[in-house]
């Protein structure tokens, strides 16, 4: 059968666009890249030569008029989606949106409502960059939930190292795993210690070391920590610990190169055992391939790729642990 063509629009290809989706986009049979607009001329160019658009555009306003477009990617800053998103729906454009959708829940909210209200358009957010997201762990874990091998969640903690805090991210694997979240506690602390200053990084100065935590219940009746730490270095790697009633398993996160390790034991077990991946769990996501997938009607696309809903909760979770912070007590998730 013939695959139909999907014709793409782009606006805003950085270094990471440039990287990973472009290169996956050219590799699906039936895309056809078709305008790009940068910051400038000169990039845009730049990037139609390297990844053979048809044509460029003067500005993000261009490719949203484009009428011999399907799809369109927004790779921009945070800050411009919350203008560029509703006229992409309004045209009738599916939308991938990287970064954060948006930049609080209040404009999360308004977009959720306006993609519930072009339910034919597919509208995703692009996952958090980086191996820590567990894209390439997410079926066998869900497999492991699924299967019985953790039986029913009791406890969950998360732990990652990075300069920045992005917390929004490791609820949003924390949630596709384990559920609905209920309410939360956090809690910052910062450090005065001689030499643990994590160096300036390009465009955004050096990182203060500092830990932050979030507790949370979930509804169905276990307990979560999210622990983040700016300072432990590049050896650290990302894990999840989940204990259940039937078994216990950690997961580490991949490399770019290598997927996760799990390890795990069933209750009354004595030691930890590596546990193997099958085939079918070791592939990961391909979120380009899945966001064609769904414009076709394929198929609907992995849970470990973001809707606009999802994407407001993130935001909305990130909103509630600041408030828990600052005033040192417990608050409810909406």
């Amino acid at each position: 059968m013939t695959q139909a063509t999907v014709r793409l629009g782009y606006i805003g290809a950085g270094g990471y666009s440039k990287r990973v989706l472009l290169p996956a986009f050219k590799k699906i049979p039936g895309v056809e890249l078709v305008v790009i607009a940068n910051s400038t001329p000169e990039t845009s160019d730049a990037v139609a030569r390297e990844f053979g658009f048809a044509r460029t555009a003067a500005d993000w306003r261009a490719v949203v008029d484009a009428k011999d477009i399907d799809a369109i990617v927004v790779g921009t800053r945070t800050e411009t989606h919350y203008e560029m998103i509703p006229p992409i729906l309004a045209a009738g454009r599916h939308v991938l949106s990287m970064n954060a959708l948006c930049r609080n829940a209040s404009q999360a909210r308004e977009l959720t409502a306006l993609a519930a209200a072009h339910p034919n358009l597919v509208s995703l957010v692009y996952p958090a960059g980086g191996p820590a997201y567990f894209l390439r762990e997410d079926a066998m874990m869900r497999h492991l939930i699924d299967d019985g091998y953790i039986g029913t969640v009791l406890q969950a903690a998360n732990y990652w190292y990075a300069p920045f805090f992005g917390l929004g991210s490791m609820f949003e694997v924390g949630s596709r795993w384990f559920g609905r979240h209920t309410r939360l506690l956090g809690y910052r602390r910062g450090y005065s210690v001689e030499g643990a200053t994590v160096p300036a990084r390009p465009g955004r100065g050096a990182v203060r070391p500092e830990t932050n935590i979030a507790m949370a219940e979930l509804a169905e009746g276990g307990i979560i920590t999210y622990q983040h730490s700016t300072v432990a270095g590049d050896t650290a790697r990302a894990r999840f610990e989940v204990i259940g009633a039937a078994g216990y398993v950690v997961v580490y996160a991949g490399t770019n190169a290598t997927p996760g390790t799990f390890f795990g034991a069933r209750r009354g077990a004595s030691a930890l055992e590596a546990l193997p991946i099958p085939p079918e769990f070791a592939a990961g996501v391909n979120v380009e391939a899945d966001f064609i997938a769904a414009i076709r009607g394929e198929r609907q696309p992995a849970r470990a790729v973001p809707r606009f809903d999802d994407a407001m909760r993130l935001l909305q979770f990130g909103e509630v642990w600041r408030e828990s912070s600052e005033k040192g007590g417990w608050c409810d998730l909406p």
